[in-house]
C-alpha cells in the first residue's frame, strides 16, 4: 500500500495573513488543491491523507474526499501524528510520499516515480542545486558544489521512516533523521518547485503556470 502525505499545519505568519497560505486561490483552485489533485491523479497512489487544523478538517474532507489527521505545532510533531495513524489505520503501508501543501508545482508523474524510485531506495528526496554564492561570517570561501539544498516532496520506505523518526528531533530535513548508510536517491529534476512563503508568491507561482501551459 502506497500512501500520501500532505502537511498542511502551516499557520502562515510570514504570509501575513489571517487565512493559510495554502488556502488561498491560485489560478482559480487552492493552493492546497494541486498536492491533492496530484495525489489523487496517481495510478500509485492508494490513500491520500492530509495534516491539517482541526477546524479545516470537514471541509477538506467533503470538498476534495481526503482523510484528515491533526497538525502539530511543528513540522515534525505535524509528521508524526501522520505516521502514527498509518501505522495503526494501515498496518499494509509499505511507501510513503509527503509533500508540503504550499508547493503547488507537484503532479502525478512526481508522485508516481518517487514511489517506483522506492522499490530500489530507503527514501527520495527532492534536491535542488546551488546557483548562488555562499558566504560564512567568518569570511571562509565556501564551495557550493559540496552543498545541495533539501525540499518536499519526499517519500520514504515507511517501516524505515516509522523506525528512525522523532518529533522531538530539530532536524528539518527529515531523511536526516535516517542512519547514514540507508540508501538514499537525490532526485534533481524537479524544476519551479515554488514554494508559496510570502503574498507575492502567489503572483509568480501564477506567471510560471500560465509560462508552462503556454499562455
Amino acid at each position: 500500500m502506497n500512501i500520501v502525505v500532505i502537511l498542511s499545519g502551516g499557520n502562515g505568519t510570514r504570509f501575513g495573513d489571517d487565512t493559510p497560505k495554502q488556502y488561498h486561490f491560485l489560478a482559480n483552485k487552492e493552493v492546497i488543491a494541486y498536492s491533492i489533485e496530484a495525489s489523487l491523479r496517481s495510478d500509485a497512489t492508494n490513500n491520500t491523507i492530509v495534516v491539517a487544523g482541526i477546524e479545516y478538517h470537514e471541509r477538506l474532507m467533503k470538498t476534495y474526499s481526503v482523510q484528515c489527521v491533526e497538525s502539530g505545532s511543528t513540522r515534525n510533531i505535524s509528521l508524526k501524528n501522520s505516521l502514527d495513524y498509518i501505522h495503526a489505520m494501515f498496518p499494509s503501508c509499505e511507501k510513503i510520499f509527503i509533500n508540503e501543501a504550499a508547493r503547488p508545482f507537484i503532479n502525478s508523474n512526481i508522485v508516481n516515480d518517487y514511489f517506483r524510485y522506492l522499490d530500489e531506495y530507503d527514501a527520495v528526496i527532492t534536491t535542488q542545486r546551488i546557483t548562488d554564492s555562499l558566504g560564512r561570517d567568518d569570511g571562509a570561501v565556501i564551495d557550493r558544489d559540496e552543498y545541495f539544498l533539501i525540499q518536499a516532496p519526499e517519500a520514504f520506505k515507511f517501516n524505515v521512516l516509522y523506525r528512525y523518526f522523532s518529533a522531538e528531533s530539530r532536524i528539518t530535513a527529515t531523511v536526516q533523521q535516517l542512519p547514514i548508510d540507508r540508501k538514499v536517491l537525490k532526485y534533481y529534476d524537479f524544476r519551479n518547485n515554488l514554494k508559496i512563503t510570502y503574498k507575492d508568491d502567489l503572483l509568480y507561482a501564477e506567471q510560471i503556470m500560465r509560462l508552462c501551459n503556454g499562455n
